[in-house]
């Protein structure tokens, strides 16, 4: 009998053992739930553990878990940031330091159940929403020198001019939304106000004066793309351009924000956000909650983009408009010149659009030989002077346009 219950002593002391081994959680089972604050993430998560105490330490590690490594905007992006995470990772999910993390745990519980554990053994499964302080974490990154801070990666690599513009219906403009629906004064401004905050430059459409090139953007994309909003950004130079629709309803406002690559239009990232239900706060009080609590996930996604791509070499859009009085072989001639220099010149190019009278190529720049428009369509002027006079039609930090005309003899 006495054998026995040494037995079983052991038995459950290695099962404690086995458990307790690792500091990492059991279950890493999470999503997201809405983002409270700039500052704050709400995420359903669930912990597994020989006991309620225990599944409930494990659940608020995986919480924290999940804004480390988990969904769309995790702080742990590249490979190189979770390579060096992971050799203090052991310490770092101590009880005492994970709680640290957590601001605010929901007394209701989701689900609970038995469950069998990694280990083979019996226990128990919780799930509950917790929050969980994203830039404490960050900070704490940053601090160990796993994540670049903000600042490190403005001095490394810049940071993108921004546009930021409300969702148009067929037919208006940003100026109009923006001079009928004071809601959208009030989203931009905040939204402008974030980004300046945090150094980034924001080009401001709102003076008519400013979109004198967008006429000629429209006539150089030849009705290839009747996105006023793309137009507007390739306009005006800008690298991203965000764009807000929303509304306001029984006390609560919801924003829905998109990021877009300017040269290509490609969605970035979308992100909605929420705000609170407060009756009796005013539209343009709710509005800047919402905007708030979807931004800094937008961000996440535009900044990660930007590391990833200015790796590649700075992005210009060219196209070359062909003007009358070419023959059929002195235009080829003329194209195969563009092709070679594209060769040349650049260390990636996409070639969008080989026409009659256009040519369209996106194309990436190395910062040391290209880091001004001008110095590509001076080279380009150079390269084809044997064949064609190029003249300056649109020539800004993305958007290049130039015009090929015959030589005058």
């Amino acid at each position: 009998m006495k054998k026995n219950a040494i037995i079983s002593i052991v038995c459950v002391l290695g099962l404690y053992i086995s458990l307790s081994a690792s500091n990492l959680p059991l279950s890493k089972q999470a999503s997201f739930v809405e983002n409270y604050s700039s500052s704050e993430v709400t995420v359903q998560a669930t912990g597994m553990g020989r006991r309620d105490r225990h599944a409930l330490v494990d659940l608020r590690k995986a919480a924290v878990h999940f804004v480390l490594y988990g969904g769309t905007d995790p702080l742990l992006s590249s490979p190189e940031a979770q390579l060096k995470f992971q050799e203090i990772e052991e310490s770092f999910f101590e009880d005492s330091n994970v709680a640290s993390y957590i601001t605010w745990e929901a007394d209701r519980v989701i689900s609970s159940a038995d469950t069998r554990l990694p280990d083979g053994g019996r226990g128990v499964s919780i799930t509950k929403n917790v929050r969980v302080h994203r830039q404490q974490l960050y900070e704490y990154l940053v601090s160990q020198d796993i994540i670049l801070s903000r600042q490190d990666l403005v001095e490394q690599i810049g940071l993108p001019m921004i546009m930021v513009l409300p969702e148009v219906p067929q037919g208006q403009t940003p100026l109009e939304v923006f001079d009928k629906n004071p809601l959208a004064r009030q989203a931009a401004g905040a939204i402008e106000s974030h980004l300046t905050a945090q150094r980034y430059d924001v080009v401001v459409p709102r003076a008519q004066e400013q979109l004198s090139d967008l006429a000629t953007v429209q006539g150089a994309l030849q009705g290839s793309d009747e996105d006023i909003s793309y137009q507007l950004a390739l306009s005006l130079g800008a690298d991203v351009y965000i764009v807000f629709s929303g509304e306001v309803e029984n006390d609560r406002a919801t924003v829905v924000l998109r990021a877009y690559e300017t040269t290509t239009a490609r969605l970035l990232g979308t992100e909605t956000g929420y705000s609170e239900r407060r009756p009796g706060a005013s539209q343009q009080a709710l509005t800047e909650e919402a905007v708030n609590s979807a931004l800094s996930n937008v961000l996440s996604r535009v900044q990660n983009y930007w590391r990833d791509d200015i790796e590649r070499g700075l992005q210009y859009k060219i196209i070359f408009q062909f003007q009358d009085g070419f023959d059929e072989y002195d235009k080829e001639d003329v194209q195969f010149a563009i092709m070679d220099a594209m060769e040349d010149m650049f260390t990636r190019f996409n070639e969008n659009i080989v026409a009659d009278n256009t040519m369209d190529y996106l194309v990436w720049a190395t910062k040391d030989e290209y880091s001004r428009a001008s110095s590509i369509y001076r080279d380009f002027r150079n390269t084809l002077r044997d064949y064609a006079r190029v003249t300056r039609i649109t020539l800004n930090r993305k958007f290049i346009v130039m015009g090929i005309e015959p030589l005058q003899f």
